[in-house]
């Protein structure tokens, strides 16, 4: 019993590691809703613009994604997730 147990579990994690390998990495990050304002989609987009002109498949790229992140945290935004 104890071997079935641990072989479904490493059954689930194999797919878990398959199926996260077919995704794009990232994603849009969330700021408190007094933020969430038409303003925050511009910066959104040109720090997107930003991160594009560096790195050519920016949203493959992990660190593509901090820098990201980072950009928005510049002009004053506090990230939630």
């Amino acid at each position: 019993m104890k071997y079935l147990i641990l072989i479904l579990v490493m059954t689930l994690q194999a797919c878990a590691a398959i199926s996260g390998l077919n995704q794009v990495k990232g994603f849009t990050p969330v700021t408190a809703p007094a933020n969430d304002t038409p303003q925050f989609r511009i910066d959104q987009q040109a720090c997107m613009a930003d991160v594009e002109q560096t790195w050519a498949n920016a949203k493959q790229e992990n660190v593509a994604w901090i820098q990201f992140r980072q950009c928005l945290v510049n002009k004053g935004y506090r990230l939630l997730s």
